[in-house]
C-alpha cells in the first residue's frame, strides 16, 4: 500500500494564481489548437456524396465513406485516455508535438490513398493525434486558467472551433467541387502550429511557495454525469456532418453550397460562444447547457420537417444556438470538479465521451435512403431528453450528492 505524500508539489499539475494569466501567444496557439479538433470532420464533410461516387465498385461502399467519417471518434474514444496519462506523466507539450506530426500525415493521406481502405488507415492515424491535441490542450487551459477567467477562456475556445468550422465548412465544399480529395490538403496547416507549440510550457507554471496539490479523488459519479451528456450531445450534433450532406443533396444543394450551409451552423455556435464569454461565470453552467439541449432540439425538428432549404436554414440557426452553449458549459462543470493532478486524466475522459459520440452518430441515428430526415426526428427527442433531465437535476441540486 502506499502512501500519498500531500506535501510535496506536483509542478505539472500545480496551478498558477488566477492573475497569472498566460499571455497572447499562449493564448492564440491554445485557441488554434482547438481549432484542429473540428477540422478532423469538418474538412471532408461535404466530399462525402464525392467519395461515396469515386468508391461505388468498394463493397459496402455507402457504409465504410461514412465510417472514414465517423472512426476518427472511435480512435479517440479508445486512444484519448493513454494520451491523458502521456500528458499527466510527461507534460503537454511533448504529447502536442507529436501529434501534430501525426495530425498532418495522418490527416493529409487522403491525397495519395487510393483504396477507401487506404484512406480508413490515414483516419485512424488522424484519430490518434487529435485524442492527443485535444487532450492536451485541453489539460493545459485547466493549468492555467482559474475561476471566472476559466470559463471565459472556455467560451472563447468553443467559438474558436466553431469559427473554425464556419470557415472550413465551406472550404471543404469549394475543394469538393474540384476533386473528393483536395479537402485532404488542409490537413497539412497542422504543421505550421509547432513551432508556437514549441514556445508553450513543458507542463505549466512552477507552483506558488509553500502550495500543495490537492490529493482527493475526482467525484466520478459527477464527473460520469457529465461524461453521458457530453456523449449524448455528440450523437445528435454530428447529425449534420455525418448525414446533414445526404439531407442537403436530396433538398437540390450542390457540394459548395452544403458546405456553406454546414459553416452556418458552426457560425452561429461561434457566435453565441463567444457572446456567452461575457456572462461566463455569472450563471449555473448546467442550466444553460440545459438550455442549449433545448435549442439544438428545436433546431433539429425545424430540420427534420424541412421540405426546402429554407427552413433547413432556420434549424440550423436554432442549433447553433444551442450548440454554442452546450459545451462551454459541460468543460466549464467539469474543470470546476477536476483535482489538479487528475487534469490530463479526467479530459482524456471527456475526450473518450465526445468522440465516442460523433462514432456513434451515424450507427445510433442513421437515416435509410429515401428518408434522410429520419435521424434528425430522433436527435430532436434525444435533445430534449437530456435538456429535461439536466434542468431536473439542476433545479433539484441532486448532482451535488454524486
Amino acid at each position: 500500500m502506499t502512501t500519498p505524500a500531500p506535501t510535496i508539489v506536483n509542478r505539472r499539475t500545480a496551478s498558477p494564481p488566477a492573475a497569472a494569466l498566460p499571455d497572447r501567444l499562449t493564448q492564440v496557439t491554445i485557441l488554434l489548437l482547438s481549432a484542429l479538433t473540428i477540422m478532423s470532420g469538418a474538412t471532408i464533410a461535404p466530399a462525402l456524396p464525392a467519395m461515396q461516387a469515386h468508391f461505388a465498385d468498394t463493397p459496402n461502399a455507402t457504409f465504410l465513406v461514412k465510417l472514414a467519417l465517423t472512426i476518427v471518434g472511435l480512435v479517440i474514444a479508445i486512444s484519448a485516455p493513454l494520451s491523458g496519462s502521456l500528458a499527466d506523466r510527461y507534460g503537454r507539450r511533448p504529447v502536442l508535438l507529436g501529434s501534430l506530426v501525426l495530425y498532418a500525415l495522418g490527416g493529409a493521406s487522403g491525397l495519395i490513398a487510393t483504396t477507401l481502405g487506404g484512406v480508413l488507415i490515414g483516419r485512424v492515424v488522424l484519430g490518434l493525434a487529435v485524442a492527443g491535441t485535444m487532450t492536451a490542450a485541453g489539460a493545459l487551459v485547466n493549468d492555467l486558467f482559474s475561476g471566472p477567467a476559466r470559463g471565459r477562456f472556455l467560451s472563447q475556445q468553443a467559438a474558436f472551433a466553431s469559427f473554425g468550422g464556419a470557415l472550413l465548412f465551406p472550404l471543404g465544399g469549394l475543394l469538393a467541387a474540384q476533386s473528393w480529395r483536395s479537402p485532404f490538403a488542409l490537413y497539412l496547416l497542422a504543421a505550421l502550429l509547432l513551432p508556437l507549440v514549441l514556445r508553450l510550457p513543458r507542463g505549466v507554471a512552477t507552483a506558488l511557495p509553500g502550495e500543495t496539490v490537492d490529493t482527493t479523488p475526482p467525484r466520478w459519479g459527477s464527473i460520469a454525469v457529465i461524461y453521458a451528456l457530453a456523449l449524448g450531445y455528440m450523437i445528435v450534433f454530428y447529425l449534420m456532418p455525418a448525414q446533414g450532406p445526404f439531407l442537403l443533396r436530396t433538398l437540390g444543394a450542390a457540394p459548395g453550397l452544403t458546405g456553406l450551409l454546414l459553416g452556418v451552423f458552426a457560425l452561429t455556435s461561434a457566435v453565441t460562444s463567444l457572446a456567452y464569454a461575457r456572462a461566463a461565470g455569472r450563471f449555473d453552467p448546467r442550466r444553460v447547457a440545459a438550455l442549449g439541449f433545448a435549442l439544438v432540439a428545436a433546431g433539429w425538428v425545424l430540420v427534420s420537417a424541412a421540405t426546402g432549404l429554407t427552413l433547413v436554414i432556420a434549424g440550423l440557426l436554432v442549433g447553433g444556438l444551442g450548440g454554442g452553449l452546450v459545451f462551454p458549459n459541460l468543460y466549464t462543470w467539469l474543470a470546476d470538479l477536476t483535482p489538479p493532478a487528475w487534469r490530463g486524466r479526467v479530459t482524456a475522459g471527456m475526450s473518450s465521451a465526445v468522440f465516442l459520440g460523433q462514432f456513434l452518430s451515424p450507427l445510433l441515428l442513421a437515416s435509410p435512403s429515401g428518408h434522410e430526415a429520419h435521424g434528425f426526428v430522433w436527435g430532436a427527442v434525444v435533445s430534449g431528453a437530456m435538456a429535461a433531465a439536466l434542468a431536473a437535476l439542476s433545479a433539484g441540486r441532486s448532482i451535488q450528492r454524486l
